[in-house]
This record gives C-alpha cells, structure tokens and sequence, in this order.
C-alpha cells in the first residue's frame, strides 16, 4: 500500500469516514499521523459500533462529529488549517538556483 503513503504525504489533512483495521484506509490514516500529517475520524455515535475508527481516536486523530446539521460549519476550521500548512509548505520549500533540462533518447 505505498500509494497511500504517496497520497498521505501530499495532503495537509486527511479525512477518514470509516475504517477496518486492515486495508487502505487504516493503513493511510496511520501512516498519516507518522508523517505528522492532522487526521480527522468520524466520531461513532452511541448507537454506531465504529470500532476501527475509535481505535484511530486513540491514536491520536481528531474527532469529527457526524452526522452534522451544517456541514460548512463543520468543515470550514479544517479547511482554514488545510491552508495555513498548505502556506507553511509553500515557504519552507526550497526554489531551485537552476533548472536542468534531461534528455534521454535512443539514438
């Protein structure tokens, strides 16, 4: 699954709605906290067994209340820390000196 460590490492967040223990989704959102990356999980209600994602809650991912009645109020804090990182991403990169050109042809 080294997609998903592609994929993680290219988001600022991550949003998971539901997962098992196994397979891509919790994969990701593991891998996800090891690269620092914010991790949001849909919070199991009392009548829910989201047992996989209060597991991901114990590991450090924040909660996100569901269902939600305005789903813009919900979304617009993650969206604004989605673009502070996204900023602080942008600064920390480094701008090449110089551009290459590789040409590889089979003459």
């Amino acid at each position: 699954m080294e997609c998903n460590n592609v994929v993680t490492g290219l988001a600022q967040i991550v949003i998971v709605a539901e997962s098992d223990t196994k397979g891509g989704t919790w994969d990701g959102a593991n891998g996800a906290l090891k690269q620092g990356r914010e991790v949001y999980v849909r919070q199991p209600t009392t009548e829910q067994t989201l047992s996989s994602n209060q597991l991901l809650l114990n590991n450090g991912c924040t909660p996100l209340s569901w269902p939600t009645s305005n789903l813009e109020d919900l979304l617009a804090p993650i969206i604004h820390k989605s673009q502070i990182v996204q900023e602080k991403q942008q600064q920390a990169s480094v701008k090449p000196d110089q551009l290459s050109l590789l040409a590889i042809t089979n003459e």
